[in-house]
């Protein structure tokens, strides 16, 4: 990894010092001060593990073939015009530091990773094409980014390499009532299959809100998604999103 270094002072007869300087290509790495305090709006510890992921960010212009260098998996895209090597996105600390360090000095220190993006820091595979916050505060503007206010309880956050991310059965429930369900459905079914929520646990949750927007429309949606995950006449649990026999002999349906 290159290390940034300090510009020459130009000295008296030095040309290479005062010659015209080419301008970095928009491929290269960020030739900001990348590396210094990204994700310190979450803690000290972030800031120190993102060291690195932030010296890897790169800026991109968003063209067809930038779309054709994330397609063969040369780059990941976190944010509009901000790319990382898919290399330093293999861990949920890597991923969760690589998208505060995405935000630059964005950040601040309630935005909490949520949604899809949530998700994603936990799963692993591609990032979403917009990310989600959510926020205690206030609502903002941030470019690429979805950040919706939110009521959140201590138990609904966890920190991942010192960034602040929904867990598991929070971040489904934030899935079934905000994110569409064409975009929801892999990630739902990846949160069930390996294990890191229960959707009797997510349905539970749900039961107990009250007058809180995309509640019900939620509780449809899960309802609909058990049908998935029921024991099947053979004793097996069905996949998410699998149409096989249930137990009178109807065909599981599937939602998504």
């Amino acid at each position: 990894m290159q290390q940034l270094l300090a510009p020459r002072r130009p000295v008296q007869g030095d040309r290479l010092a005062t010659a015209g300087r080419v301008a970095i290509p928009a491929r290269h790495p960020d030739p900001a001060p990348v590396s210094i305090g990204l994700c310190a709006a979450w803690s000290h510890h972030a800031a120190e593990l993102a060291v690195p992921i932030g010296a890897a960010l790169q800026r991109w212009e968003e063209t067809p073939s930038t779309r054709v260098l994330v397609a063969e998996g040369q780059l990941a895209r976190l944010l509009p015009g901000r790319y990382i090597p898919p290399d330093l996105l293999r861990s949920a600390v890597q991923r969760s530091l690589a998208l505060g360090s995405a935000l630059g000095a964005q950040l601040q220190s309630h935005h909490v990773i949520a949604g899809p993006s949530a998700a994603w820091v936990v799963l692993g595979g591609d990032p979403p094409a917009t990310a989600e916050l959510l926020s205690p505060a206030h609502r903002g503007d941030l470019a690429g980014v979805v950040l919706r206010h939110a009521r959140l309880h201590p138990g609904d956050v966890e920190t991942i390499g010192g960034a602040p991310v929904t867990v598991p059965v929070r971040t489904a429930m934030d899935l079934l009532r905000f994110t569409p369900a064409p975009l929801a459905a892999p990630w739902l079914r990846r949160l069930v299959e390996s294990g890191q929520t229960e959707p009797e646990e997510v349905f539970q949750r749900l039961h107990r809100m009250h007058r809180h927007p995309g509640v019900q429309a939620a509780r449809d949606r899960l309802e609909m998604l058990l049908l998935g995950v029921r024991p099947t006449v053979n004793g097996d649990q069905a996949g998410l999103g699998d149409d096989q026999p249930a137990a009178g002999g109807a065909a599981a349906i599937s939602p998504w």
